[in-house]
C-alpha cells in the first residue's frame, strides 16, 4: 500500500512540475494577466481542473516560481560565498545572479513577479527570514560589521532589506538592459557601500 502512495505522490509531482512549466512559458508570452489557463493546461496535457488544483490562482504560479528560484539564488550565493568575498564583491554577486534570473524569465514575466512582492494583496505577514538571499547577506553584512569595516549602529537586517529592495526597483525601472543600466547598478552598489562605512 505504502508503494502505491509513494507512486502516487511522485505523480502528483510531475503533474504539477509540468503544469508550473507551461504556465511559465504562457505568462512569458502574454504576461501573467493575459495568460490564457486553456493554453496552459493544453501544453501540460492535463484538464482544466488539474490547474486549479494545483494552482487555485495565476498569483500562486508565481508564488511557486518565487519559491523555486529562491531557492536556486540562495544556493548560488552559498557557493560563491564558501570562498571570503568583501561585502562589495557579494553586492555585486546578488545582482549579477538577479539580473540573470530577470534574463532567464523574461523582462515582463520578472516585472510580474515584483510586482506581486509590493501587491497590497500580499500577505502582510511577509518575513524577509523565509528568503535565503536575504538571510544570507544579512549574515555578510553583520560579518563585515563585527570585522570593524562597518559603523557599529549598522542593523544587518536594514541592510540586506533597503540593498534587495532597491535592486528590484532599479532593474523594473531601468528596464533596458546595457552601459546605463550597468552605470547605474554600480552606483547602487557604491551608495549602499557609503551608507554603511564609516
Amino acid at each position: 500500500m505504502r508503494e502505491t502512495a509513494t507512486s502516487r505522490e511522485a505523480q502528483r509531482r510531475r503533474t504539477r512540475a509540468r503544469v508550473l512549466d507551461a504556465a511559465i512559458v504562457e505568462f512569458q508570452r502574454a504576461g501573467t494577466s493575459s495568460a490564457d489557463i486553456n493554453a496552459i493546461v493544453e501544453a501540460a496535457g492535463v484538464a482544466r481542473s488539474t490547474f486549479y488544483f494545483h494552482f487555485p490562482t495565476k498569483e500562486h504560479v508565481l508564488l511557486e516560481l518565487i519559491r523555486r528560484d529562491e531557492d536556486y539564488l540562495g544556493e548560488e550565493l552559498s557557493r560563491f560565498l564558501e570562498a571570503r568575498h568583501d561585502l562589495e564583491a557579494v553586492l555585486e554577486e546578488i545582482i549579477r545572479l538577479v539580473v540573470e534570473l530577470e534574463i532567464r524569465w523574461g523582462a515582463a514575466l520578472f516585472r510580474d513577479v515584483i510586482s506581486l512582492y509590493f501587491s497590497p494583496s500580499r500577505a502582510q505577514d511577509e518575513q524577509w527570514s523565509r528568503h535565503p538571499t536575504f538571510v544570507l547577506l544579512a549574515a555578510e553584512i553583520e560579518r563585515a560589521r563585527i570585522r570593524g569595516e562597518l559603523y557599529d549602529d549598522v542593523e544587518a537586517y536594514d541592510g540586506a532589506a533597503f540593498f534587495l529592495i532597491g535592486l528590484h526597483a532599479i532593474l523594473i525601472s531601468a528596464r533596458e538592459s546595457g552601459a546605463a543600466r550597468e552605470v547605474v547598478l554600480k552606483k547602487f552598489v557604491k551608495s549602499t557601500l557609503r551608507s554603511l562605512r564609516p
